[in-house]
């Protein structure tokens, strides 16, 4: 039986227990809420269940700086690792990267980071979740300054990525690249939520002066995971927005995957019931799983999805054998008899040998190695401001479904 795609309006779908570090969702609880950056601090273990909020502050800042921070497509050559990559670098940055990827693959793990990320990836440290080794607190972090990457395949581009200005010299962090040439934007990031909180809550309105807080971090704490309902006003539309994806970034061979991916109608035309989601080129894929519909398309929406409105995909995917660490990548398409409304990646690391779930950004060493010029002083009580305790309150009410 085919995994089934619910549109439940702008409701997010999503189970009790459901975590990027679970297997499979209740199929009949469904939440009519959307869920808070608080609410993933103890059941995920990927920041992709933020990347639609972190999209929103990383056009944001593009916004205000063009040439600050700009978006980086994969290709053929450059890859990322997990669905929790944000493709975003400075302008220099991102042209330095894919100029060594012209002539190499390069396996990216981590590029720009935003606040939203980082408070995840400290609370999850905080609390010895999802692998992650070392991370700074908000707004410190060298991945908030648009010139960072973390490669996986590092140690065959070190000469590559040093002829193109990357810097290649964190003690104990071999993963990590710093384009010392681009500009540090730390606080930009917080400055950009700050706007975002304030255009969304004109009558709760905080300083947006970059300074990581405590009114920050407690409006931070309540922001929608998936993104305001004002974003960005220099953005164009898009016919479909990817505002969360709940899995994991590794998995291990050969183990099917489960995957909920919630997808916002930004376009203007409606998405037909007919509506599949299936490969974007090529006949076959890597992660084919026998609940597919065919070899190339995996599902189809069984009901219309209106502009605005928002749609959570649940598909399975089958992890290839591999004896080493092994990243990939999949383009999807959403596609009725050959219309095109938008397209979803799938990321993840094939990884033999793992035991328990990992986040694919917790080799994060570097980020207690702040560098002098970075502005990593600038969180303005940002340490007093992080709690060691964290309640996720979200008052939600629940419903039952028929399973179809």
């Amino acid at each position: 039986m085919s995994p089934a795609m619910r549109p439940w309006g702008t409701a997010i779908a999503v189970a009790f227990v459901l975590s990027a570090c679970a297997a499979e969702p209740e199929s009949l609880s469904v939440i009519e809420s959307e869920s808070t950056v608080a609410s993933h601090v103890n059941t995920a273990c990927s920041t992709s269940v933020v990347i639609g909020l972190s999209k929103q502050i990383a056009d944001e800042i593009s916004c205000v700086n063009p040439t600050g921070l700009v978006r980086f497509a994969p290709t053929g050559n450059l890859k990322v690792t997990s669905n929790a990559v944000l493709p975003y670098l400075s302008a220099s940055g991102k042209s330095a990267l894919e100029k060594v990827a012209q002539t190499r693959v390069v396996q990216v793990n981590s590029a720009f980071r935003t606040v939203v990320q980082q408070y995840l990836l400290y609370q999850w440290y905080r609390a010895g979740r999802c692998g992650i080794t070392a991370a700074a607190q908000p707004g410190a972090s060298n991945h908030e300054s648009g010139r960072a990457l973390d490669l996986a395949n590092y140690s065959q581009l070190i000469s590559a990525m040093g002829a193109q200005g990357w810097s290649h010299d964190i003690p104990g962090d071999p993963v990590h690249f710093d384009h010392r040439a681009s500009p540090d934007i730390r606080g930009r990031d917080i400055a950009a939520f700050q706007r975002l909180w304030n255009r969304n809550h004109p009558n709760d309105t905080i300083a947006a002066d970059g300074v990581y807080g405590p009114q920050t971090e407690n409006r931070l704490r309540q922001a929608p995971a998936e993104g305001f309902p004002l974003g960005p006003t220099c953005i164009g539309t898009r016919d479909a927005d990817v505002v969360r994806i709940v899995g994991p970034d590794r998995a291990l061979p050969e183990t099917r995957v489960h995957y909920a991916i919630t997808v916002k109608n930004t376009g203007t035309t409606t998405w037909p019931a007919t509506t599949t989601l299936r490969l974007a080129a090529g006949t076959s894929s890597p992660l084919h799983d026998a609940s597919w519909l065919s070899a190339s398309v995996i599902t189809k929406l069984d009901a219309s999805v209106a502009p605005t409105k928002t749609i959570v995909i649940d598909l399975d995917v089958m992890t290839p054998a591999a004896s080493e660490e092994l990243p990939v990548f999949e383009e999807l398409v959403l596609d009725d008899a050959g219309k095109k409304f938008g397209e979803i990646q799938i990321a993840l690391t094939v990884a033999p040998g793992l035991v328990d779930e990992e986040s694919g950004e917790g080799h994060a060493d570097s980020d207690d190695h702040d560098e002098a010029s970075g502005g990593c002083s600038s969180g303005g009580g940002g340490s007093a401001a992080l709690s060691a305790f964290l309640v996720a309150a979200m008052g939600l009410r629940v419903r039952r479904r028929r399973s179809r």
